[in-house]
């Protein structure tokens, strides 16, 4: 009763586990990981490197390795704040 409450209502705390909120730590871990795979797929089909560094190939490859681990660190961030509230 409580937890259909709080759906209908639309206020939500950061750590909402109620799945479906948008504010949660469930839906933003997925979108963290939604947005992780999309940047890999764009990188991966060429898309997205600079002109400076698509000349070369090494630049390139460490490129998209910072790119990447940055949103790692991203999805990893969103999976602690997602482990407090599960």
């Amino acid at each position: 009763m409580a937890l259909d409450e709080t759906r209908t209502s639309g206020t939500h705390s950061g750590g909402c586990t109620c799945g479906d909120c948008p504010h949660g730590a469930r839906r933003g871990h997925r979108n963290a990981v939604a947005a992780f795979l999309a940047k890999r797929d764009e990188l991966a089909a060429g898309n997205g490197l600079p002109a400076g560094v698509a000349q070369s190939p090494s630049a390139s490859r460490q490129w998209v390795s910072d790119e990447l681990t940055g949103s790692a660190r991203a999805v990893a961030e969103r999976a602690r704040e997602a482990g407090d509230a599960w």
